[in-house]
């Protein structure tokens, strides 16, 4: 074997372990994302949405520094001129995208929920089309298509019920486009210093934003009386879904394309589901399963995409 041969498979083999390890990331955030949604139910029967938004991201915020100290120095010096994008990102990710979330799911139906930030890949699409000059292939629009498809199926049998506020229905539309906003207008930061930096930055600076609310709730006295459930609860969407999880999203944003990654992200919802069957009790119906097949359909499509041509 010539030593260009050689050069060109060691090269194929090493492209193959970062796409594989890139994969592992991303189902493991799905999962950690997907069980999420579950641990959400527990605690908003348990805390008002401000006050588990509050309790989340206090206990998030001293994680993050918690490993502040290893993080080291960033690969760039931050600059004064990224500011305004780091306060936009930590605003939709923090303050806008959690009390929405908490706030819609206690008014609207969990089949609408389900449908409604389903848009959230839609609007990074569009906005990462925009912004961030992506092309999006032929490819790609079907599974996302396809992939709305298969979320209809799954919420279909939450479809029965009382649709629930207009106030709650444009909640959970201003969660998807919260999703969108910190999602695209993060993939430059990302770039610029690294996942990490922007994943803590995010998070401390929204949850100062936060700081205006506390007097308005009865934080002390909710979190007092929190029992051991819900306490599981909150450090699961705290620690795993909001420090790792968030540490995940920014590294997967910064390998690869946004809008691609959103549609693959639609792994979640199949995640909850599983996760409300087996640790909630919920049931499963024929739709449930029909429309996770769909959204594995649309996964597989958005992940063998190639790269579209000008």
């Amino acid at each position: 074997m010539s030593f260009r041969a050689l050069a060109e498979r060691t090269k194929a083999l090493s492209n193959i372990a970062t796409s594989a390890r890139a994969y592992a990331l991303l189902i493991i955030l799905s999962v950690i994302w997907g069980l999420a949604f579950d641990a959400i139910s527990v605690a908003d029967k348990l805390l008002s949405p401000i006050n588990l938004t509050l309790l989340r991201w206090f206990i998030a915020a001293a994680g993050y520094l918690v490993i502040l100290p290893f993080l080291g120095k960033t690969k760039v010096k931050f600059e004064t001129k990224d500011i305004p994008r780091l306060l936009v990102i930590s605003f939709a990710n923090v303050p806008l995208y959690h009390l929405s979330l908490n706030y819609g799911e206690t008014s609207v139906s969990a089949g609408i929920a389900g449908l409604l930030v389903a848009l959230g890949p839609i609007f990074i699409v569009l906005l990462s089309r925009v912004t961030l000059k992506e092309k999006i292939g032929t490819n790609l629009a079907v599974a996302l298509i396809i992939a709305m498809f298969g979320t209809v199926l799954i919420s279909i049998p939450d479809l029965t019920g009382k649709i629930g506020s207009l106030v709650g229905v444009f909640e959970v539309i201003l969660t998807a486009v919260a999703y969108a906003i910190f999602a695209v207008l993060s993939k430059p930061l990302v770039t610029k210093y690294g996942a990490l930096p922007i994943a803590i930055r995010a998070g401390a600076l929204g949850t100062i934003m936060l700081l205006p609310l506390l007097p308005t709730s009865n934080f002390v006295t909710q979190v007092s009386k929190l029992p051991l459930i819900g306490w599981a609860a909150v450090l699961y969407l705290s620690i795993l879904s909001t420090v790792l999880g968030y540490s995940m999203f920014y590294t997967l944003i910064n390998r690869g394309t946004v809008s691609r990654l959103s549609i693959q992200l639609y792994l979640i919802p199949i995640i909850s589901v599983v996760g409300g069957v087996l640790l909630l009790g919920q049931g499963i119906s024929l739709y449930t399963v029909a429309g996770g097949a769909i959204l594995l359909v649309a996964i597989a499509l958005a992940t063998r995409a190639s790269s579209p041509k000008k």
